[in-house]
């Protein structure tokens, strides 16, 4: 595992995570496992579906994994906040929360005209998997049926989670992907969610 160690460039955990996106993850059902092994020279291969549909060429592998991982993200948190919207007792975090919902759907819409120009397939690879940033099925079942003081800080810890790592992705577009449109979206995210992060930890 040389390749993580402290003699590695900083980009490379962020090429690693999408890799794996990529390749596939873990099931939720599984358990925890071992993250995948770091190549040497951290390359990202051309994704199967390229190799089944016409691709748009302006998109690189870096950007069409970011793609899609980040419409399920969005879509589940959006699921997540319509849930704290109800039940939050705060109401700061209920404020909170309906303001994110905005921004976010505004995100996945342009997500999926990225997907659209793409040409990506309208699909979820990752459904039923247990991906970094997002709450498995049982955890968002477990989430809607929690009420009163116990909402609010499961709920503010999983959406921290979802922003930290929306951030690591995003900062590996902008490094790593080509097409132009994804770079400026992802710079845009990286803005906006230390914005947010900065105003959970204030609720």
């Amino acid at each position: 595992m040389k390749a993580l160690t402290r003699g590695a460039p900083s980009r490379l955990l962020p090429c690693v995570l999408l890799l794996a996106a990529l390749t596939g993850c873990g099931s939720s059902a599984a358990g925890s496992a071992p993250p995948p092994a770091a190549p040497t020279s951290a390359p990202v291969p051309t994704p199967a579906t390229s190799t089944s549909w016409d691709i748009d060429p302006s998109f690189n592998a870096t950007d069409l994994a970011w793609i899609e991982l980040a419409i399920p993200m969005d879509e589940q948190l959006l699921q997540v906040l319509r849930i704290a919207e109800k039940q939050a007792t705060s109401p700061a975090t209920k404020k909170f929360a309906s303001e994110l919902a905005a921004g976010h759907r505004t995100e996945l819409a342009q997500f999926v005209e990225l997907r659209t120009r793409s040409r990506l397939p309208v699909r979820n690879p990752h459904k039923g998997h247990d991906m970094p940033g997002m709450m498995t099925e049982p955890e968002v079942a477990t989430l809607a049926k929690t009420t009163g003081p116990a909402f609010d800080p499961l709920f503010e810890k999983n959406l921290k989670e979802h922003l930290d790592q929306s951030i690591v992705l995003a900062k590996s577009i902008t490094t790593e992907g080509s097409d132009p449109a994804a770079k400026k979206l992802a710079a845009s995210i990286i803005t906006t969610r230390a914005g947010q992060l900065k105003q959970l930890s204030g609720l």
